[in-house]
């Protein structure tokens, strides 16, 4: 009975070895190992090299979509928008790579194209979001699967609202709230209460900005505009409560609201729970959702706090103890 011949790949992994072997033994004008009376260099030297060179790798799109990404950190959207087409050419309708190719077109100034990108991803993601609506995802930004189509929707919900496209905004923002109470869900809430603020919806701000103001991420800020839409709504006692703990998250909310901030943009980056950032930014944001009558009202919840001598308030803009 004869032995079952080597399967491909052991016989490609023994003709490496053997050429490796005689590379490394026989010198290039030595006689060549075959017997044909050549030189080795003039025989086989070359069939050999070729054998043990690697193969070449096919083109890997995560390692294009990473690569893109590094260019965007740098801020050159153009070379970022490149290797992010070239991996969506390897992965057609991949919504990583269109969301980055709309965020790159985004950052370039190009607000139709990102507008045209992110809706592509929205598309080609229908049956995913109708899942998580199924399941009744609260977490779906956790789970890598989800992040393209959250990312575009949100997106799609700021350029809305910088359009005061208030309606349409909504219908963006609350693809995102809808199945996230995280850190993203909860910008999405913050959002989507001022745009109700601006549609003159105040008690239907107040129970989107309700749910943001119970979650860890952003809960300061969630309060500061629950305050807001509470006091646009008639209710000024539930408003002063809603304001007097968004001021004990953070202290800097008084004087950034009221004016008194830098000149330049707040480092968003760095807008951390209770920081000095997170107060401007959240000025520079949703200030001008603060009326005058609004902020007149803020002025006398702050001036009632620092004139109680209760020990759970301070001065005016100071935290509590």
């Amino acid at each position: 009975m004869t032995a079952k011949p080597a399967n491909q790949e052991t016989q490609r992994n023994e003709n490496i070895e053997a050429a490796r072997t005689r590379l490394a033994d026989t010198g290039r004008n030595d006689p060549c190992f075959c017997g044909s009376g050549k030189k080795y260099k003039k025989c086989h030297l070359a069939d050999d090299e070729a054998v043990t060179l690697a193969p070449p790798q096919a083109p890997d799109p995560d390692e294009m979509l990473a690569a893109g990404w590094r260019f965007f950190e740098q801020r050159r959207p153009a070379a970022a928008e490149k290797e992010f087409r070239a991996a969506l050419a390897l992965k057609p309708e991949w919504p990583d790579a269109l969301v980055a190719i709309g965020l790159a077109r985004l950052r370039s100034g190009d607000q139709d194209a990102a507008r045209q990108e992110f809706s592509e991803v929205l598309r080609v993601s229908e049956k995913l979001a109708g899942e998580l609506r199924q399941s009744g995802a609260k977490d779906a930004f956790s789970r890598k699967e989800a992040q393209a189509y959250l990312r575009a929707s949100h997106a799609l919900g700021c350029l809305a609202f910088d359009q005061e496209r208030y309606q349409d905004a909504l219908v963006d923002l609350e693809r995102v709230y809808g199945v996230d109470q995280g850190a993203v869900g909860t910008e999405a809430r913050l959002i989507a209460g001022a745009a109700l603020l601006k549609l003159k919806r105040p008690a239907d701000a107040v129970q989107v900005l309700e749910m943001a103001s119970k979650s860890e991420a952003g809960a300061g800020r969630a309060l500061l505009s629950l305050g807001l839409a509470q006091f646009a709504a008639g209710d000024r006692p539930a408003a002063q409560a809603a304001i007097l703990r968004a001021v004990e998250t953070n202290s800097h909310f008084g004087v950034a609201l009221l004016g008194r901030v830098p000149v330049h943009a707040a480092n968003l980056a760095a807008a951390t729970p209770g920081s000095r950032e997170e107060a401007v930014g959240y000025a520079q944001t949703f200030g001008d959702a603060w009326d005058k009558e609004a902020k007149s009202f803020f002025k006398e919840v702050l001036a009632g706090r620092s004139a109680d001598p209760s020990p759970a308030s301070g001065a005016a803009g100071a935290p509590a103890e």
